[in-house]
């Protein structure tokens, strides 16, 4: 069917069906990739990435299987997709409103929920996935509202061993008829997915349409009655995971002869990639801007290999067409990183990643800001001298009783009845804790403060946001000085909020955070005592 929504708008009471429909979407992106990536550029070689996580979904395995594949006028890279949701879902009838099981941890479980969801408000999908499977991606299925059940042995099981995952899970289809197992390797609806990935004439001036296109294990072993007088003319290569070093959606080579699809008919050879390569080069695909996931990594090293080879064996002129001379070749982006990222700092080294600057602080400032906390002098004034407050700031420094440091336990238990009269605040039921130094605290400090100084703030310390140590060194003191002291049993800290204050407000506004995050009312003086000996000048 012709491209019929110009505006990308989906619209009306099915307006979720035309949006999962990709006769009703605009042309997925065939973009080149950068020359940086392409070690064959200047052998004449042209690399595509078809961006298939431009679907909804973003992945290739939501797709239906009824797409016709057609030929432009320009290079036609054919492919047969992996699974098919919706078309499974399509054709499954009544079915589709049962419980859905399907063995699977990524993109075709995810597919399966979100249109099951979507078209027929069928909520209960349930995943089955292997124990081995990363904690990011089963919280991306938990995130999608899946149903998780872990299983333990081989997380990929032949597919007709009674004793795995996939014969165990059409076994419980077949016993429960409330129970839909689509059986993405199994499902007759899989026959014959293809998809054309098209180049534009306009685009590439392409007379002959010659080249090679890369397609990982499950999108061969899912094909069935694929034309090969369509494929004529290209190099089909199945690339699949080594035995034993998986990578999320493709399956290694010796599980292919346990599927009954007719695979061996569409591919002229089998190209065996590491996990570490496939990782990495998803990796910098993605951090060019072409966003992909490890198999699709995996697919663009296949094809190199191929690449690689012909050239070695003086082939490579085979592939290219005769107008221009270039050899055209597509790969499928298939789907996303973000739920494989455990995978990639799992397989590869430090050396691939920039570290994190001052990781330390991961374990260190830990609670919540709240700019709400941070209080200006008047405000501080007010709160703390409601009763007896002119707005007269000179009047409440330097308390003319002579005042001597004192601990903040016997302080506030000393005071605490005295803040408390008939159930309203007096002007003692706030509290004022500076932060400072003994002796700045005896040159000046607002009248009826605690002193609480502490040992790793003087007038010359930098921010403990500037410094790195310093926060550190600040964060540990001020965390054992809140252990240190029952706050919880103190009526005077239970009535009414605290006050907190330092010189500049940033050792307050750490200290406000921790107390905060103890559960007491805690304020900090923006500025600190700066601010407040500024106000009287």
């Amino acid at each position: 069917m012709a491209y019929q929504n110009l505006h990308n708008v989906y619209s009306g009471p099915d307006s979720m069906h035309k949006y999962f429909d990709p006769d009703f979407q605009p042309p997925l992106p065939l973009v080149e990739i950068p020359s940086e990536l392409n070690p064959f550029r200047r052998d004449h070689v042209r690399i595509y990435a078809k961006m298939m996580t431009a679907l909804p979904q973003q992945n290739v395995k939501a797709l239906p299987g009824n797409i016709t594949a057609f030929l432009v006028g320009a290079l036609l890279a054919l492919t047969c997709l992996d699974t098919a949701a919706l078309n499974m879902l399509e054709r499954a009838g009544s079915s589709a409103q049962k419980t859905i099981i399907e063995p699977s941890s990524g993109s075709t479980v995810i597919s399966l929920a979100m249109i099951s969801r979507a078209l027929y408000q069928n909520q209960d999908v349930h995943a089955y996935v292997s124990n081995k499977t990363e904690e990011s991606r089963l919280r991306t299925l938990q995130f999608f509202g899946l149903k998780v059940s872990l299983y333990g042995g081989p997380s990929q099981p032949e597919i007709a061993d009674p004793r795995g995952v996939i014969a165990k899970t059409r076994q419980m289809a077949e016993e429960n008829k409330d129970i839909f197992n689509p059986g993405q390797y199994e499902n007759d609806n899989v026959r014959g997915l293809m998809v054309s990935l098209t180049l534009n004439n306009s685009l590439l001036k392409i007379q002959e349409p010659r080249g090679a296109h890369a397609l990982d294990g499950p999108t061969i072993i899912k094909t069935a009655a694929a034309d090969k007088r369509v494929l004529c003319g290209y190099g089909q290569r199945s690339v699949c995971n080594l035995t034993g070093d998986s990578i999320p959606g493709p399956r290694p080579f010796p599980l292919f002869p346990s599927i009954k699809f007719p695979w061996r008919q569409v591919v002229d050879a089998v190209e065996e990639i590491s996990s570490v390569e496939a990782y990495r080069l998803s990796m910098s695909l993605s951090r060019q801007g072409l966003v992909c996931g490890p198999s699709s990594g995996m697919a663009l090293k296949g094809l190199l290999a191929f690449l690689q080879r012909a050239k070695d064996e003086g082939k490579l002129h085979n592939y290219a067409e005769t107008a221009s001379g270039d050899v055209s070749c597509v790969f499928l982006c298939c789907d996303l990183p973000y739920q494989y990222l455990d995978g990639y700092f799992q397989r590869l080294g430090e050396q691939d990643f920039h570290p994190v600057i001052n990781h330390s602080l991961l374990s260190v400032d830990t609670d919540p800001y709240n700019p709400k906390w941070e209080i200006d002098t008047y405000e501080a004034m007010e709160m703390f001298h409601s009763k007896n407050w002119s707005g007269d700031l000179r009047s409440k420094l330097r308390c003319t009783a002579g005042p001597q440091e004192r601990s903040l336990q016997s302080d506030l238990q000393n005071g605490a009845q005295r803040g408390l009269q008939n159930g309203v605040h007096s002007p003692t039921s706030t509290a004022l804790l500076d932060l400072r130094s003994s002796e700045d605290f005896h040159a000046a400090h607002i009248c009826d403060a605690v002193s609480t100084p502490l040992r790793s703030l003087t007038a010359a310390t930098p921010s403990p946001f500037d410094d790195v140590e310093v926060l550190k060194t600040q964060w540990k003191e001020l965390k054992d000085k809140v252990s240190e002291f029952d706050f919880f049993q103190d009526p005077r800290l239970s009535s009414g909020p605290v006050i907190v204050v330092c010189y500049h407000g940033e050792t307050a506004r750490l200290a406000c955070s921790i107390m905060r995050a103890q559960g007491i009312e805690t304020y900090s003086i923006k500025g600190g005592m700066t601010a407040v000996l500024d106000a009287v000048k």
